[in-house]
């Protein structure tokens, strides 16, 4: 059993902190800046006004910032894990980690900002994407865990 600071345990938290600001990375680059089918606060500023489109669009790239510096901590946590290392890991367990931190960006995502505080929805001006956008997000999680599942079974042989 591994402890609480094991190099894999501290893989696995590097990796899902990556994929959690990558997801919003993603999220935001898509989304919010190319297909504006949504924006951070267009819940609270009209994205169809000028000035409204600029706040959200300001918010977006702020948000945009604060996921990259995320992403930053989550490379500098792993180079302080397989820097010098004197094993090799899993790159199943990275990609697995990696899908699994942008599956619970997108959750947390989907939740807070669509429901609970109603930032946003993920296309402007309607809730019916909201639960399409909760699904898939689960089954990104779900995949993520698959695959980290995947990385924990031996290899027949």
């Amino acid at each position: 059993m591994a402890t609480a600071s094991s190099p894999r345990r501290r893989l696995l938290l590097s990796a899902g902190t990556i994929g959690f600001g990558f997801g919003a990375v993603i999220d935001t680059v898509i989304f919010h800046l190319t297909l504006q089918t949504h924006h951070l606060l267009s819940g609270f500023y009209d994205p169809y006004s000028l000035d409204g489109h600029q706040t959200n669009v300001m918010f977006d790239g702020l948000f945009l910032l604060a996921m990259l510096t995320v992403m930053g901590v989550g490379f500098g946590l792993l180079w302080r894990v397989v820097n010098g290392a004197d094993r090799r890991f899993s790159t199943l367990s990275l990609v697995g980690s990696i899908v699994v931190g942008m599956g619970v960006f997108n959750v947390i995502d989907g939740v807070v900002s669509h429901y609970v505080l109603d930032l946003h929805n993920v296309v402007h001006g309607t809730e019916a994407w909201n639960p399409h956008w909760l699904v898939v997000s689960a089954l990104m999680l779900g995949l993520g865990l698959v695959i980290l599942r995947a990385a924990d079974t031996p290899a027949a042989t």
